[in-house]
């Protein structure tokens, strides 16, 4: 991984381990915090959690496509607050070669639910993909394109009970070739509790309120799209994180390349009719 975080302290767990507290059905609690401030939280960490490690590595690259209506209809359900939302993505998981199509819902009890199927082959069948697509959504999967491509670093770690994962997101960078346009959040590290059920204590939630943090509402598709669209799309819902990021002299905008990682045969899924 890209950016260098001290795990050597923790002991490790396998992805067999983790998946038995795979925690589809969830609640989630996100913080932004700045990196330098990370090797002290996860110092703090080492008693009470267990650090994923795969052939070695202890951080994961994560590359997610989203996909959405050409009037961005997922978006504006998000940003207007509409209740029972969904995102629909791909994701790939570099280590592992895995890769899944994703429905996570937002339910009106603030809970995260999250369905998915295997993606086999170069190219995957698209009338399974549409029978999966709106069997979970309750309406055709037509006219969903591509939306938002975000690439990142997350370190994934599990609580000795069981109950409680943490993830730490980092090298956060969003693209989009309509946009013609890449930019990434260095600095920035988005930790995500997630857990059975809202608890108020956990060693990690009470390690970031001492530090001073406070959860915040943080999408990766909605804050990407409004930082890639700034100026020509509804944002105000985002503007105490897209502050947050400006104090934290966060976003950053790259050249963007034509044959970079949106255009792999690997995210090329359409998903329209």
């Amino acid at each position: 991984m890209a950016s260098c975080f001290s795990l050597n302290a923790f002991e490790s767990h396998s992805l067999a381990d983790q998946s038995s507290s795979a925690l589809m059905d969830r609640v989630d609690t996100k913080y932004l915090i700045d990196a330098a401030e990370l090797n002290q939280c996860l110092a703090e960490l080492t008693a009470e959690y267990t650090v994923l490690e795969m052939n070695g590595c202890r951080g994961m690259a994560y590359d997610t496509l989203y996909f959405d209506t050409p009037g961005r209809q997922l978006y504006l359900d998000h940003h207007n607050g509409k209740l029972n939302r969904v995102k629909v993505r791909t994701r790939h998981y570099r280590a592992t070669g895995e890769r899944f199509l994703e429905v996570k819902v937002k339910t009106n009890k603030l809970r995260t639910s999250k369905q998915r199927m295997v993606l086999t082959g170069a190219e995957p069948d698209a009338r399974t993909l549409h029978h999966f697509l709106q069997e979970q959504l309750g309406l055709p999967a037509t006219r969903m394109l591509p939306a938002l491509f975000v690439h990142y670093h997350r370190i994934t770690l599990l609580s000795r009970t069981g109950h409680e994962r943490v993830t730490v997101d980092t090298d956060i960078c969003f693209e989009h070739s309509g946009e013609h346009q890449r930019i990434g959040l260095p600095g920035v590290v988005l930790v995500e509790v997630k857990s059975l059920r809202h608890q108020r204590r956990s060693p990690v939630l009470d390690i970031l309120k001492r530090m001073g943090h406070r959860p915040v509402s943080f999408s990766k598709y909605c804050i990407g799209t409004a930082l890639l669209c700034r100026g020509r799309i509804k944002a105000n819902r985002f503007k105490p994180v897209l502050s947050k990021l400006d104090a934290l002299r966060a976003p950053r905008e790259y050249r963007y390349f034509k044959e970079s990682s949106w255009n792999l045969q690997l995210m090329s899924i359409s998903l329209s009719a």
